[in-house]
């Protein structure tokens, strides 16, 4: 037997392909959760061993055995093949001494020492073998120069002449490896820097080897930037040659450990104050894991908080800024002029979007995001009919709709004569395209994961927002904006280059990007197992573009009751980071980011997710909201939660002694805190119990408080429970009966259950405008960033449900389409219903609609 000494059989779970074809060889892949570096020792034929330790694997780029668990090396073997396996660490895997033997060609795997023939075939998209791109060589495509992928359909950095410049190798996922000396330093000429011809700059593409923050003598020698560190000031020389304030970077967990902290215990549920030492997680300027729109939130985060006069025609705008040096000075710049003060007032006479910048003393720069004022919304026209200055409306929720097509749309809104439209969550929200996320690129939910409160959603920029919400203002439409305040994006969900799940088998995946054109940093503690190079310590809550830091969130909860407030309140909802909303800085920032919204125009907002954020923390919320407005909430506002009662109606709402009541007990609260009864009427419930439970409240809530639909978004969802309606409604996309969800919608207008006055109670109702899913469930939005060609990942080219661009805007439309955008606001019994409801006229001429519409149902 070979190399029988060593043996780490335990931490070592492989599998092992091998096949042969015309060409004579014999591929392998090889899966290790222990190993870092994996080489193939064998005997191919009986003609002699590789020399100790053999070839060195491949990471794989086949998605069935994805990199970086899994390798892969092709050998000349044409019948038998003797192998063993070693990491070059004195660790090897030889089963137990004998060696592993295939008998004849093909093709096998090796899983806890067992050796089993199977079949493969290589991938061949649109019929054409390894995309035409490589040959089919043991059921793997062996890419040609300049390819890569596990289809070969993947072109090389630097093109498929001279790929990587022909300076390095292109990997398996598509990346160039350069050679020894060289480096890339521009993305469009990889590997093109001779880092031995660079030393002004050592090799590090443009970061100059120089005196700067933590180095007080720097000296370029032999392609390496020697520092001397400010060691007087708390800087220490690191092993990798770096100056770091605090730590050095430490050793990985060892195997598949991951981190296990800031665990809630008992009834504790704050973040432990030692975790602020663990803020500061952002990349510093110019280091590996550096993009230019990170600015230097390493040092430095802030933002833009308006406090508006009563009558909303004048505001101080405040930026609140923080330093991870609390000795720095900071500089506040308002269009372009310096100022040492944070504040500046302005008025009606300002009629453009606020540029401003944060710079600290030590030359650190934060650009933020435009801040616009409510006197620049284009006014609403009068429409006539029973709008009740926004107090009673029919709102459209135009599910997938991206702003672009949703400003084409709103002339005929208008015209229909809905109030509104609500527009899916408006804030920056997780997105990728480096991996599917079970099996969907960029899922529909993806955009309930907030990556920070700028309006830089996935339905369009704060530029395109500004300009929809303004045309339809135009035409009479008010824009309502979904709220997701609960919580933020899902633990390992974040920009954290570096995850994996030792529960499923070691996976291991890259980090998340953003919805934003300019993607802000963004950290979780799930799922790592490397410390911070900032800190030295292992990550944790931290969404630098809000900002919030660590004991802005609760400590790590299941959600694993809904009868206790405890859990309900401080649980993480499916593995969503929880934020305190006890803290006052927490509340605060809340009302901060709807006094936003209120500024660029929306007139309301719906807040996702209401009974996991208690009763007094929302009553908190909406007082220093009021302050905000000057004391004076606008005319037309109107907000409603969703509140879903279940089992739980007790405690939410009929036990009016319950301090988590959303009823009269929640009503009684914020008149406490100085909200006018005027006030609470503006902020809703939504009505869960509709239309199969009409009284769950079992009248706690006031009918004038309450907001009403048929089916919505969340139902849409296989498996979901979030509502049984019974017989008593109708999901369009699951039941497919346009007549059956039809005669629900207009009952939604004409007699809905448990009302008694049809005129005046439940006066928001609601109207869900959807899309299908495909046929594949592709969970997906239609709007082109759920398609999968788009995903640079090799798994998407077998485990990904795509969704293609389909246009949402059809002028044409008469409701009801299928099988992509259902426009159900466009049916004319629906608008016929509702305008009747809203005491505006009913003749054909007046609905709105196109005239094939009322052609094709006279």
């Amino acid at each position: 037997a070979r190399c029988n000494n060593g043996i780490m059989r335990a931490s070592i779970v492989a599998v092992l392909l091998l096949a042969t074809v015309a060409s004579a060889a014999t591929s392998i892949f090889y899966s290790t959760t222990s190993w870092s570096t994996v080489y193939l020792h064998y005997n191919a034929d009986g003609k002699g061993w590789t020399p100790v330790p053999g070839i060195q694997m491949s990471k794989s780029a086949n998605p069935k055995y994805p990199a970086p668990e899994w390798w892969f090396e092709t050998t000349n073997a044409v019948n038998t093949l003797e192998f063993v396996l070693t990491d070059n660490q004195g660790h090897w895997d030889n089963n137990g001494g004998k060696n592993y033997k295939a008998s004849h060609a093909g093709t096998y795997t090796l899983k806890n020492g067992v050796l089993t023939e199977i079949q493969t075939d290589c991938p061949a998209p649109g019929g054409v073998v390894c995309s035409g791109n490589g040959t089919c060589v043991s059921g793997s495509c062996q890419c040609n120069k300049g390819y890569w992928g596990y289809a070969c359909d993947g072109m090389c950095p630097g093109g498929t002449a001279h790929p990587c410049s022909d300076r390095g190798t292109c990997t398996a996922d598509g990346q160039c490896q350069c050679q020894t000396g060289f480096s890339t330093c521009d993305p469009t000429r990889p590997c093109a820097t001779n880092t031995a011809d660079d030393n002004k700059n050592c090799g590090a593409c443009g970061k100059v080897c120089a005196v700067e923050p933590g180095v007080t003598y720097a000296v370029c020698g032999n392609s390496t930037c020697l520092r001397t560190c400010d060691t007087a000031h708390g800087w220490r020389s690191c092993p990798d040659g770096t100056c770091k304030q605090g730590s050095c970077p430490r050793p990985p967990l060892p195997g598949c450990d991951t981190f296990h902290e800031n665990q809630c215990q008992g009834s504790v549920i704050v973040t432990d104050d030692s975790f602020e030492a663990h803020r500061w997680q952002t990349p510093v300027r110019g280091s590996a894991d550096w993009v230019a729109s990170y600015q230097d939130m390493a040092a430095l985060a802030g933002y833009a908080r308006v406090l508006y006069a009563p009558d909303h025609k004048s505001a101080k705008v405040l930026l609140i800024g923080s330093t991870r040096d609390a000795a720095l000075g900071l500089t506040y710049y308002f269009d372009g002029v310096a100022q040492s003060s944070n504040g500046k007032m302005f008025d009606a006479s300002y009629a453009k979007p606020l540029k401003t910048m944060i710079v600290s003393s030590q030359g650190h720069k934060l650009v933020l995001d435009d801040v616009d004022f409510m006197w620049n919304a284009a006014p609403l026209p009068n429409l006539g009919g029973d709008y009740r200055n926004g107090q009673k409306g029919a709102i459209v929720e135009m599910f997938g709709w991206p702003y672009s097509e949703l400003e084409q749309e709103c002339a005929d809104l208008g015209r229909m004569g809905y109030l509104g439209v609500k527009v899916f969550p408006p804030t920056e929200q997780v997105m990728a395209y480096n991996l599917p996320f079970n099996g969907d690129l960029n899922p529909w939910y993806f955009m309930y994961q907030p990556a920070s409160y700028r309006l830089q959603g996935r339905m369009g920029t704060r530029d395109e927002l500004r300009h929809m919400i303004n045309t339809c203002r135009k035409a009479g439409v008010r824009i309502y904006a979904d709220a997701v305040v609960n919580h933020m994006v899902g633990s390992g969900n974040d920009a954290n280059p570096h995850h994996r799940n030792g529960g499923a088998g070691c996976a291991y995946w890259p980090q998340k990007n953003s919805s934003a054109p300019d993607p802000s940093p963004f950290y979780t503690q799930g799922f790592a197992y490397l410390y911070n190079d900032n800190t030295g310590l292992s990550p944790t809550q931290e969404f630098p573009a809000v900002p919030y830091g660590p004991l802005d969130f609760h400590c790590e909860r299941t959600l694993s009751s809904w009868s206790d407030p405890l859990i309900l309140n401080a649980g993480w909802l499916v593995g969503l980071a929880d934020l305190n909303t006890e803290r006052e800085y927490v509340q605060q920032r809340i009302a901060d980011y709807f006094s936003d919204l209120m500024g660029i125009g929306f007139s309301g907002i719906r807040i996702d997710a209401a009974k996991h954020i208690q009763p007094a923390d929302l009553t908190a919320i909406f007082a220093k909201f009021k302050s905000n407005m000057g004391g004076a909430l606008p005319a037309d506002f109107i907000a409603w939660l969703e509140v879903l009662l279940g089992g739980e109606a007790s405690l939410l709402m009929c036990d009016t002694s319950s301090p988590y009541n959303y009823g009269a007990d929640f009503a009684a609260k914020m008149r406490a805190a100085g909200l006018t009864q005027e006030d609470v009427d503006k902020i809703k419930i939504w009505d869960s119990g509709y239309p199969k439970e009409p009284f769950a409240d079992c009248g706690s809530n006031s009918p004038w408080r309450k907001v009403i639909q048929n089916d919505d978004h969340d139902q849409q969802t296989p498996g979901s429970s979030s509502r049984d309606m019974g017989d008593q409604g109708s999901i369009l996309i699951k039941d497919k009966d346009p007549a059956r969800h039809r005669a629900f919608e207009v009952k939604l207008f004409t007699n809905p259950n448990g009302v008694t006055d049809n005129d005046n109670e439940h006066p928001i109702r609601l109207v869900l405008s959807s899309y299908y899913w495909t046929d594949a469930g592709s969970q997906g939005v239609p709007d082109g960033k759920s398609d999968c060609s788009k995903c640079t990942h090799p798994a998407c080219r077998t485990d990904c449900h795509s969704y293609p661009y389909v246009k949402a805007h059809d002028p044409a439309s008469c409701g009801y389409d299928a099988p992509y955008y259902t426009r159900v606001h466009r049916d004319r019994d629906i608008v016929a219903a509702m305008r009747k409801w809203m005491h505006l006229s009913t003749a054909e001429d007046q609905l709105g609609l196109p005239a094939n519409c009322i052609a094709r149902r006279a």
